[in-house]
């Protein structure tokens, strides 16, 4: 390993994860992958072939920034945040030309602002009008949307390429999503009769993927699904799953240092545990500042600190050790006293893609009581991403303690 810890990114898990929650659709509906924040943390533009050798459709991103970063996609690029022509960069300008890069609307003024970029172009600049079905997130009043519509389809500067909505609880209330499908059926249904247009609607992210076919529409935006997490509110779902989704996340460490305290002693800032008997410490080299969850010493579930897995030698069996003490902002302590040959040098899972793991990224998430993507997002950019086609990481010609080189993985991933 280079550095203190490294994250791993499994592409071959995303394109089976896009295979799966594509296969729950009509062969027709579109795929649109979610990738905010740079692929949730995770890449976005080593992620997005990924999802593209699975079938997908399109990307989306929040904002022009992050579209930037993904022109050499294959895919079209749509963009959710209200964008303003005076916002728009000039690098963009090909992109739009092109008729690859899409925009959301959400009112009339924005409407105005691209229809005015769209004449300056020359070309007629897709756009998909978003409708506030009950998220009030964005998106106009559903009585508001036709007017907008019927303007969108007589611009000559505008193409009202989708129709779109956010579901607010589709992970637990299917009545709530239901009413609000029907709201945004019920506006393409009038826009059909009065506009010459014919939308794309698009409402269902990964819970609305698993609430099933009427939530479809003919395209789906799915986000936490294509990296193989579900959130901990998803959980009544999982069943409609065909087979597993498979986590595409591996954070790996080691161990630097080991101490022994004896009974009594308190360990970390402010003396939060203490030792019950003579006890084995270990120090792990990452904290909060890496974005290791800083309440994982006494996460919101009121139980021991979250779990490590550790090993005494890279390809065996993890051991769970619990985090003590406070997380810092560059170390962890984890108690090894059960871990039988731990000891420096050992290697650490932070965040396990094994099913079932005590650190594994749903557990995790249930744990803290907070998304997944959530704690993903927050690991930082100093943390080295490593993007693999599965190669096993068990392999003992790696770089230190048997874990491939950046320059390994690199030369893996293309």
């Amino acid at each position: 390993m280079e550095g203190n810890s490294e994250l791993t990114v499994d592409l071959q898990a995303i394109t089976h994860n896009v295979g799966v929650l594509r296969s729950l659709c009509r062969p027709e509906v579109r795929f649109c992958a979610v990738l905010k924040a740079d692929g949730y943390g995770l890449g976005a533009e080593h992620v997005a072939p990924a999802i593209a050798a699975a079938g997908g459709s399109m990307l989306a991103v929040f904002s022009v920034e992050e579209a930037m970063a993904l022109l050499d996609q294959d895919l079209p690029i749509l963009i959710l945040m209200p964008v303003h022509a005076k916002h728009v960069p000039d690098r963009l300008m090909e992109s739009i030309r092109s008729g690859s890069l899409h925009f959301v609307v959400h009112e009339a003024n924005q409407m105005k602002s691209m229809a005015a970029l769209g004449n300056r172009l020359g070309v007629r600049i897709p756009v998909h009008l978003k409708v506030d079905t009950g998220l009030h997130r964005g998106g106009c009043e559903p009585r508001d949307a036709i007017v907008l519509a019927r303007a969108i389809d007589r611009s000559t500067d505008l193409d009202l390429a989708g129709l779109m909505t956010h579901f607010a609880n589709a992970a637990s209330s299917e009545s709530a999503t239901a009413n609000q499908m029907r709201q945004i059926r019920s506006v393409h249904d009038l826009i059909c009769e009065d506009c010459t247009a014919a939308p794309v609607v698009h409402a269902s992210g990964t819970c609305g993927v698993l609430r099933g076919a009427d939530y479809h529409g003919d395209m789906i935006r799915v986000g936490l699904g294509w990296s193989g997490y579900l959130t901990p509110s998803a959980t009544a779902l999982v069943s409609r799953l065909p087979v597993p989704l498979r986590p595409a996340v591996t954070w790996r460490s080691r161990i630097v240092l080991v101490r022994t305290i004896a009974a009594g002693d308190t360990v970390g800032y402010g003396g939060r545990w203490c030792a019950e008997r003579t006890s084995r410490v270990g120090v792990i080299p990452v904290g909060y500042a890496d974005g290791y969850p800083q309440d994982g010493g006494h996460p919101a579930d009121g139980g021991p600190g979250l779990a490590v897995g550790v090993m005494p030698r890279l390809g065996m069996d993890p051991i769970d050790a619990p985090i003590i003490g406070r997380v810092s902002m560059d170390q962890v302590l984890v108690d090894l006293t059960d871990a039988q040959g731990v000891d420096v040098g050992s290697p650490v899972e932070l965040i396990s893609a094994s099913p079932g793991s005590a650190c594994g990224l749903d557990n995790l998430a249930r744990r803290l009581q907070r998304p997944p993507h959530a704690i993903l997002v927050q690991i930082h950019a100093r943390v080295p991403r490593i993007h693999s086609d599965s190669v096993s990481l068990k392999s003992s010609n790696g770089g230190i303690d048997g874990m491939p080189s950046l320059a390994q993985a690199s030369a893996v991933a293309g």
